[in-house]
């Protein structure tokens, strides 16, 4: 290819655009290791911050639990899964743009092709198993040369996988232990 052009071309204008590797990418990757029994309540601190976020649970009852539980704490938050109707989905992200809710949980599956401005913030209650579907979830945030941060929440018990996943995506995370009231998690949530 290289060869055509310098044959055919007068000065030729070459443009990048960024790949999977997000190694120059505006995005912050933190990880949070905490205990089991704090997931819910670092979640619920995390999520109680300005502007629009995005939970990823990895099956649907879960994120439905979740969209219950920051409901009941005063977020508003909507979930969007597999087994709801597109029109369901839809209303769901209309909710998230127009500012009705704050939150919205969603699984993978939902997540495909879930394009929202300005997320300021992804948390991960549930790691990811494969790392192409970490850097699907990371490509939510920090889009058009904005900055963003990805919050990964991880179980002690769940480290060496986290550290692996990452590992394989190519991505330097911050790892931060954790419990609820931390300062480092108002941080985070831009309190």
């Amino acid at each position: 290819m290289a060869d055509i052009v310098d044959r055919y071309l007068v000065d030729p204008a070459v443009f990048e655009v960024a790949g999977e590797d997000q190694a120059s990418s505006t995005i912050d990757h933190q990880v949070l290791l905490l205990e089991q029994r704090d997931k819910q309540q670092v979640l619920i601190e995390l999520a109680s911050g300005p502007g629009r976020k995005l939970v990823f649970a990895r099956t649907r009852a879960f994120a439905e639990q979740l969209a219950d539980v920051l409901d009941d704490a005063g977020i508003r938050a909507e979930s969007i899964h597999g087994d709801l109707n597109q029109s369901r989905r839809t209303r769901a992200l209309e909710k998230l743009t127009s500012g009705r809710v704050d939150v919205l949980v969603a699984t993978d599956v939902a997540a495909r092709g879930i394009h929202v401005d300005d997320i300021a913030l992804v948390i991960q209650a549930d790691a990811p198993d494969e790392y192409k579907a970490y850097l699907h979830r990371a490509g939510r945030t920090g889009r058009a040369g904005k900055e963003g941060t990805v919050v990964t929440l991880v179980p002690r018990n769940r480290r060496r996988r986290t550290e692996e996943l990452l590992a394989r995506a190519e991505i330097d995370a911050e790892w931060t232990s954790v419990v609820p009231g931390d300062d480092v998690i108002a941080e985070l949530a831009g309190r």
